[in-house]
């Protein structure tokens, strides 16, 4: 039986040993867990920016935030190795440009400094440039490589490291005249060759001096928006083309990315021809020797072999 007044409804609860308080909604506990884990995560996303700063990390290619970590940390500057000597055009508006220095190293070796021990030699540098233009013979041939450098360079590519040729740079191996041209000292690498002509001249001996202009092949879209060089604008007023000297070199793989056209006889030859390895190493053959009159094409190829 109840006594007095006692209100049934107001009677205390047992104590079952629980925890009744109020309860938390599902934001609630979201970001109860946030505010240990924010400061975590931000933590570990400031080290792997730290780690990619002193690694040299390229922060270009990183979409959105890339081009703000740059200009905090700086960009990658990538080791480029020049084998030989390169015409002055060519050192003057690339290896001397501040479009480039920015970005690139450069380094310059004679090649017969690079006859011993030359895979050492070549670790260092992202990616290497044969320019024997303006070399003088000091190998007994013109245009020649030590069989050691011709060897280390096969491996370099077939290792993933990509090779610039210009014109009929390295076409010989030293004391050797047996091993000729390309295909021979590299192998399929390199997408050309030296095929002597119906008069038993070879294109890597005798060079082919050119009034012309450099055409897109449309192949790749490495050089998308690139349709001519010089632009259809300035041919169309009357100027004169590039003055290249070339070589007429046979197409043996690869893709041709660019073709000069000759403007006095219409004759064409090749340009610009690229070939890539099972595990990412590129060859790039430039015909001509003056290069460095196309500063925007070799933008976009250092880019796309880097």
């Amino acid at each position: 039986m109840f006594e007095g007044n006692q209100d049934v409804g107001s009677a205390p609860l047992p104590d079952m040993g629980g925890d009744f308080g109020e309860r938390k909604s599902i934001f609630q506990k979201i970001f109860s867990k946030s505010e240990t884990a924010i400061p975590i995560i931000l933590i570990v996303i400031l080290l792997v920016i730290l780690v990619l700063a002193f690694s040299g990390w390229d922060y270009s290619t990183i979409p959105v935030i890339g081009p703000g970590l740059q200009s905090i940390f700086g960009a990658k500057q990538y080791n480029v190795l020049v084998i030989g000597q390169p015409k002055p055009v060519t050192v003057n508006n690339i290896m001397g440009s501040p479009d480039f220095t920015k970005k690139y190293k450069f380094t310059y070796r004679e090649e017969y400094l690079l006859d011993k021990y030359p895979e050492n030699q070549l670790k260092p540098y992202d990616f290497i440039i044969l320019d024997q233009s303006e070399a003088s013979s000091k190998m007994g041939f013109v245009k020649a490589i030590p069989y050691q450098l011709s060897k280390a360079l096969e491996s370099s590519v077939a290792s993933g490291k990509s090779l610039v040729i210009i014109g009929n740079s390295g076409h010989v191996v030293a004391g050797n005249p047996d091993t000729y041209g390309w295909q021979e000292i590299f192998g399929t690498m390199v997408p050309v060759d030296c095929i002597q002509n119906i008069s038993l001249e070879s294109p890597c001996e005798v060079p082919s001096p050119v009034v012309g202009i450099l055409e897109n092949s449309h192949i790749s879209k490495v050089l998308d928006g690139i349709e001519q060089i010089p632009d259809l604008a300035y041919t169309a007023q009357g100027v004169p083309g590039l003055n290249l000297t070339t070589y007429n070199v046979n197409i043996a793989s690869g893709e041709e990315w660019m073709w000069i056209k000759d403007l006095k006889t219409n004759k064409q030859y090749p340009g610009i021809v690229v070939n890539k390895g099972l595990l990412g190493g590129k060859v790039v053959y430039i015909s001509f020797e003056e290069w460095g009159l196309i500063p925007g094409v070799i933008h976009r190829i250092f880019e796309y072999i880097q």
